[in-house]
């Protein structure tokens, strides 16, 4: 009998390391990275995300990595007011303010935050987007947001392969004077970047393939995850993709961790995430009746389940889930 295959499926390989509840994981990147931080951190892992905002290109991302080494304080220098929000050029919207204070206190409470953690984490997950840089015209900063400021004040280029290899070498090598243990994943986003051409996204990616493919070949605790390539490859069919047809859809999304969690995941891992899932999926029901007998069974059913674990476990952070259930 003929066996019919209808698609080229992706056939995980283990990793040479793998990575357990006790690590410390920091993720950065574009909107993939916060597709993955968000389940990772739905599975109780220790991680921190996008510290300075979702960024896309190698130039922001390195720039991004050598703040979180370094030890900049922002000031009302390094600021601009814009549209009645003060913001800035390295950081996302969502750390803009009207307030002025309020908008460094953010940036730098998050900076130093974060700046400890990736000093004793084991782990970064480094999500690249698009070579495609906006600059600045005004100071020629590479900007990681726009803040929808006319397009008129920036100039548009696309990153070669050298470039991107040098700016990212740049920054890994800054990761190494603070924290030589580190191990870093890189990954292309699937996502689709439309906003100039289908031509200018393919060769866009294409760079980025490149460029990463000679980062592991020169660094030995670089290691890759192929996102673009199953969701190019493997899920080759716009039912995979969301209504706007650029980002990956939830499924395709828990495709692409399913597979994540076959190439870096032992056995105990995995039997940590079948129980962390069922805990915090458990918290998102909503009780018609708090009080009642069945609520009050229930809670205690989803208490002793955390308890086990943590028995198990203790260094799993079930805290917002043990105020949720209590009776």
């Amino acid at each position: 009998m003929i066996h019919w295959t209808f698609r080229t499926e992706y056939l995980p390989q283990k990793a040479e390391f793998t990575i357990s509840h006790r690590d410390k994981i920091m993720l950065i990147g574009s909107c993939f990275a916060v597709n993955i931080g968000e389940i990772l951190h739905l599975h109780k892992f220790q991680t921190d995300s996008n510290p300075l905002g979702i960024v896309f290109n190698p130039a922001s991302v390195s720039q991004s990595l050598e703040l979180l080494c370094g030890e900049k304080i922002f000031t009302e220098n390094d600021l601009l007011y814009f549209d009645n929000q003060w913001i800035s050029l390295s950081h996302h919207g969502d750390f803009s303010s009207p307030d002025k204070e309020q908008c460094l206190q953010n940036i730098n409470q998050r900076l130093q935050k974060s700046r400890i953690f990736l000093q004793n984490a084991d782990y970064l997950i480094i999500t690249l987007g698009t070579s495609e840089i906006y600059r600045y015209k005004k100071t020629a900063q590479i900007v990681a947001n726009c803040h929808k400021i006319p397009s008129t004040e920036f100039e548009k280029t696309m990153l070669s392969v050298e470039d991107t290899v040098a700016c990212l070498t740049k920054a890994i090598n800054c990761i190494q004077l603070i924290n030589s243990q580190l191990k870093i994943i890189f990954t292309v986003s699937p996502v689709r970047y439309l906003k100039g051409s289908m031509t200018g996204n393919a060769l866009s990616k294409a760079r980025l393939l490149c460029a990463v493919n000679e980062l592991i070949t020169k660094f030995s605790h670089l290691s890759y995850f192929p996102s673009y390539e199953i969701m190019t490859d493997d899920l080759r069919d716009y039912r995979f993709y969301d209504i706007d047809k650029i980002h990956p859809s939830k499924e395709a999304v828990l495709y692409l961790w399913h597979i994540f969690e076959c190439m870096y995941f032992d056995d105990k891992t995995l039997k940590i995430n079948q129980l962390t899932k069922e805990i915090t999926t458990a918290a998102q029901h909503r009780f018609k009746n708090p009080h009642s007998v069945a609520s009050s069974q229930f809670k205690q059913q989803i208490l002793n389940k955390i308890e086990n674990l943590l028995t198990q476990e203790p260094y799993l952070d079930f805290e917002q889930e043990l105020e949720y259930f209590k009776i």
